[in-house]
């Protein structure tokens, strides 16, 4: 139970989340506090209205949560919850909508106190009310999720797996909507989370499996290439570990035949070299050519606008022009930009170093040396 003195402890900056100075949240909480301290231990008969107590403690919540005191958002919450349910002691009762939102924010709170099995037992209360409530029900799905994540961070993983696949199992028996894509995102979402846990478990050649349902749902997916193309990626990595490397060559080149037909960005780069890396361990270096070439010719489009951001950015001679900041301030706001500029830059130079030494690396095999020597050459005028 909150008492005032608990009130009066600083405000970390770095966790606060208002949007006013943060002595008036303080003050805020202190007066929603107040309200509670006259209604605790009387009788419901003599408050304003008949759930004014648990509302109060909701508000109080809500200003400790943006004051980032989740500890004490927790006891809130829990008084809250133990209000409601003296008023309606009956499960559902007519307060359960109200108790379902205390309750899924009782579990951000905890997850926030890393408090894992304070959580899951919040998690299954609200999994419990939804055999027989709708806004608990309604709640479900991401109460499955939070559970599986939440298994799996306490390192129960084989807990972790069970959950995984009775929340796919729920999304498959939802009634399907007329004209609904086959694969949901919530599928797609649950198929990862499965294949996960089996791939922690041991069980890579069954995560394979399900990793081809994951990619070709996120193939059907509007705007979700690098989504498709990470998808790739992993359902190949575990097709090699679980020795199908013939089905992992295949899986990408598939792929790459599939992205004929779809835009090349930048911030594909990287799956792009993966796949070439891959495909050059598997001893295919005509394959793996295809993925280089596409990778290099992206890491480069991305050096260059860095590069060039980063000349703008050092070229610029209005940073000291903004009169509401000393001048102090604003040079090291500069300094900060441009440190994370030459940051970016660096980074998008190593990527694409790398990126050139795979790309030698198939040209040697094919047999084309002086390729492979210009792309070696390139790659050491760029920082390792």
């Amino acid at each position: 139970m909150i008492q005032p003195v608990m009130l009066e402890r600083p405000v970390d900056s770095a966790r606060y989340r208002g949007v006013v100075r943060e002595d008036k949240t303080v003050r805020w909480a202190r007066d929603e506090l107040d309200q509670v301290t006259l209604m605790r231990g009387r009788s419901p008969d003599t408050w304003p209205k008949r759930n004014a107590l648990p509302e109060s403690l909701g508000r109080l919540a809500g200003w400790l949560t943006e004051l980032g005191w989740d500890d004490l958002t927790c006891l809130a919450l829990r008084e809250q919850l133990a209000v409601y349910r003296t008023l309606s002691p009956e499960r559902p009762g007519p307060f359960t909508d109200q108790v379902v939102h205390a309750l899924v924010a009782l579990r951000d709170s905890l997850v926030e106190c890393k408090r894992y099995e304070e959580a899951l037992e919040v998690i299954e209360e609200l999994l419990r009310l939804a055999e027989s409530h709708h806004s608990a029900r309604a709640k479900a799905p991401e109460a499955r999720s939070w559970r599986t994540l939440l298994l799996t961070r306490l390192g129960r993983d084989r807990q972790a797996l069970e959950s995984a696949a009775e929340t796919v199992t729920e999304i498959r028996n939802r009634p399907q909507r007329s004209g609904a894509p086959s694969a949901s995102l919530d599928l797609i979402h649950a198929l990862m989370a499965y294949a996960d846990g089996l791939d922690k478990v041991g069980r890579v050649a069954e995560a394979a499996e399900v990793s081809a349902e994951i990619t070709a749902g996120w193939w059907k997916q509007p705007d979700a290439t690098i989504h498709f193309l990470l998808a790739v990626d992993v359902h190949s990595d575990r097709l090699v570990r679980s020795g199908q490397p013939e089905k992992a060559q295949a899986c990408i080149v598939e792929a790459i035949a599939k992205m004929r037909h779809r835009k090349h960005d930048t911030y594909q780069a990287r799956a792009w070299h993966s796949f070439g890396v891959r495909l050059l361990a598997l001893g295919t270096p005509e394959a793996a050519l295809t993925a280089g070439e596409e990778a290099v010719r992206l890491y480069r489009e991305r050096t260059r606008a860095h590069q060039e951001r980063h000349q703008k950015l050092e070229a610029a001679d209005d940073w000291d022009d903004d009169h509401r900041y000393s001048e102090a301030y604003l040079l090291k706001r500069r300094r900060e930009e441009l440190r994370s500029s030459r940051k970016e830059v660096r980074q998008a130079e190593q990527d694409l170093h790398d990126a050139l030494l795979t790309l030698s690396a198939c040209l040697q095999q094919l047999g084309r040396a002086a390729e492979a020597s210009a792309a070696t050459g390139e790659a050491a005028t760029l920082p390792a």
